[in-house]
């Protein structure tokens, strides 16, 4: 009676683990019908032969590392699946793609970020925490097969697991980086991290050249600003006078050209500040933000003194972490780099206009390149309480409505962008000063996809931002608008650099030898407006990937209900349909 007992113990133990591995099999991997669907329509046999071929070997190789009898083996790849399949879940339910080479290397390289990003999808870490232990506790349970050799061919096995972590891994590189969307996650994001690993300590950059030729003139202007928002989309700012969503900017036009909605270079922080700094154009993207010069050596060699104020850095762990790939070889030329250590969040972007303004007070001319911290996730954390004007918040709702979610949005613009241009006019002469005023990208606030940096079809909200010309110098300030008008909705980032260096005093004529048009042409690009994703130092390919968009298009999300606040808001300028409010 024992023995029946004890086999149907082994064998319930057994079959629990058998069904505990197909459920996870099936419930954690997405996008399996769909891609087979897709390659039959397309009468691709051969590739759904092999596409299912790797399915079938990740299955097998699944079953080899939860039945190894080896104790210490299964639970080393207990360890190793588990990991893996809770990232590659986690990524999908929080951006509803698969994790892909280019969003390893853009996390990595936003890792200081990751404190920030638990707190915008903290919702998803208790289920994914759940699922690492179920995960490890599924494999890592023994459970004894009927025969002695079946246990020994398994151990002769142990590598297998790794099959088809380099079966994609070869993928991903015959694809140039892509090719491992709807693969299981239990080796999927293994062979993106490899592959990820491997192009961070190969891959070589080109030396970045000199400056290639001296001013022509004099800097038309002594005071020169760069100031780079953080995620805003020129939709939420209003400027019509008497709104109620940000009532002081109305009075920024009257020192500043609109150029309206316009286009970034990227859609990813670090590689759209970068994107910026290095002066990359849009003709031939790859070569230009390797090797062109960074902002700072032009600046440099012009007879600026150079500034960097990163309202950002207060994040990251080590306080002296160089962002968005910014190199030691580039911070050379950076005459002083002011980090905001130690500053509430709420206040971030006050501190940084004091730093900016103390700066613009000193005698001779200056370059300054400023992060600010503007609408960074999480929303809420952006502004203080007292400044809550929309509700309910995010974290009033206690979860990722559309409603909430653009309601925190707009508070944090409120706090960040109108206030701060409040005090900006009443605090800073801008007499012999100008600002360029950009985000470095744009929001896509839908719920259940990421707010920017996709690299699959991301959305064109990601890549909308604004474009400001601040001045109080009249001569020039007419010079703008008058480009503002007929590149209303039109411009896009790659303008701001030969801009920056006209004002300089580079001369045009030797500028157009590496740069497009400037912010003083009114000649709208011969190629759409785009936005680029993913990578753009050509870890795979010299092409770069590129998103078409048309700003004059309306991307504003549409609301099931208005939000709600104390004063009824007036209509956005240049909005009609979909509005918020």
């Amino acid at each position: 009676m024992q023995k029946v007992s004890a086999i149907c113990r082994r064998n319930g133990t057994l079959l629990a683990k058998i069904v505990g591995l197909l459920v996870l099999f099936s419930a954690t991997s997405h996008g399996f019908f769909g891609r087979a669907h897709l390659l039959i329509g397309q009468e691709r046999y051969t590739t759904l032969l092999f596409y299912l071929g790797i399915w079938g070997i990740s299955l097998g190789a699944l079953f080899i590392a939860a039945f190894q009898p080896r104790r210490g083996v299964r639970l080393f790849w207990a360890f190793v699946i588990a990991a893996a399949t809770t990232a590659g879940w986690f990524y999908h339910v929080i951006s509803g793609n698969s994790l892909s080479v280019y969003n390893v290397l853009s996390l990595w390289a936003a890792r200081h970020e990751a404190g920030r990003a638990a707190v915008q999808y903290g919702q998803h870490i208790l289920p994914a925490a759940a699922l690492f232990i179920a995960t490890f506790l599924i494999i890592a349970v023994p459970a004894r097969l009927p025969r002695a050799w079946m246990d020994r061919v398994l151990g002769w096995f142990f590598w297998a697991p790794a099959v088809p972590v380099g079966l994609i891994a070869a993928i991903i590189y015959l694809k140039s980086g892509g090719g491992s969307q709807a693969l299981p996650n239990q080796f999927q994001p293994l062979a993106v991290a490899t592959v990820a690993l491997e192009r961070q300590l190969t891959h070589t950059m080109p030396p970045r050249m000199a400056v290639p030729f001296p001013p022509k003139d004099s800097p038309r202007i002594r005071k020169i600003v760069f100031l780079v928002d953080e995620s805003l989309r020129p939709e939420y700012l209003n400027f019509t006078p008497g709104n109620a969503e940000t009532p002081h900017l109305p009075a920024l036009l009257k020192t500043a050209a609109n150029f309206g909605k316009a286009v970034s270079g990227g859609n990813c922080s670090s590689y759209a500040n970068a994107i910026l700094r290095f002066t990359a154009q849009r003709e031939d993207l790859v070569t230009s933000a390797a090797t062109y010069p960074t902002l700072w050596q032009w600046a440099k060699k012009a007879g600026f003194r150079t500034v960097f104020i990163d309202g950002q850095s207060g994040f990251a762990k080590d306080p002296g972490k160089l962002q968005n790939f910014m190199t030691v070889s580039e911070s050379r030329f950076i005459d002083r780099f002011i980090r905001l250590n130690g500053v509430l969040t709420p206040q971030l972007d006050f501190a940084l206009l004091e730093r900016m303004k103390a700066e613009l007070e000193k005698p001779g001319p200056v370059f300054i390149y400023a992060n600010k911290n503007g609408a960074h996730f999480p929303y809420d954390a952006d502004y203080p309480s007292s400044a809550k004007r929309y509700r309910p918040t995010l974290t009033e709702a206690g979860e990722e409505t559309l409603q909430a979610k653009v309601n925190s949005y707009r508070n944090a613009i409120a706090w960040n962008v109108d206030e701060f241009f409040r005090r900006l006019l009443k605090e800073v002469d801008l007499s012999d000063t100008l600002i360029i005023y950009t985000s470095d990208h744009g929001q896509n606030l839908q719920p259940g996809h990421l707010t920017h940096c996709s690299t699959e079809d991301p959305s064109p909200r990601e890549g909308l931002v604004p474009l400001l010309a601040i001045t109080g110098d009249r001569a020039l300030l007419a010079r703008f608008r008058k480009t503002a008008r007929t590149l209303r909705d039109g411009a896009d980032h790659f303008r701001i650099a030969p801009t920056l260096l006209r004002l300089m005093g580079y001369a045009r004529t030797d500028l157009a030898t590496l740069y497009g048009p400037d912010l003083f042409t009114p000649t709208p690009r011969k190629q759409p407006l785009a936005f680029s994703y993913g990578d753009i130092f050509g870890l795979f390919s010299r092409k770069a990937h590129w998103k078409i968009i048309n700003p004059r298009e309306n991307h504003l999300e549409r609301l099931p209900i208005p939000p709600m606040h104390a004063h009824k808001p007036a209509s956005m300028s240049g909005q009609t349909e979909g509005a918020p409010g």
